[in-house]
C-alpha cells in the first residue's frame, strides 16, 4: 500500500508543475498537458458515475 500512496504523491507533484513544464520549448508538453486534462476528465466522471452507482 505505501508504494502505491508514493506513487501517487509522486503523480500529484508532476501534474502541479506541468504548467511550468510550458515555459520550455518541448513539443510534447502541450499534447502531455491536454492528455492529462483528457485523464483526470474520464477518471472524474468514472469516480462521478460510480459513486453513484454503488450509493456510497
Amino acid at each position: 500500500m505505501l508504494p502505491l500512496l508514493i506513487f501517487f504523491i509522486l503523480f500529484l507533484v508532476l501534474v502541479a508543475f506541468t504548467p511550468l513544464l510550458g515555459y520550455s520549448e518541448q513539443k510534447w508538453i502541450l499534447p502531455f498537458m491536454w492528455g492529462l486534462f483528457a485523464l483526470f476528465t474520464v477518471a472524474g466522471w468514472a469516480v462521478f458515475l460510480g459513486i453513484g452507482w454503488l450509493n456510497f
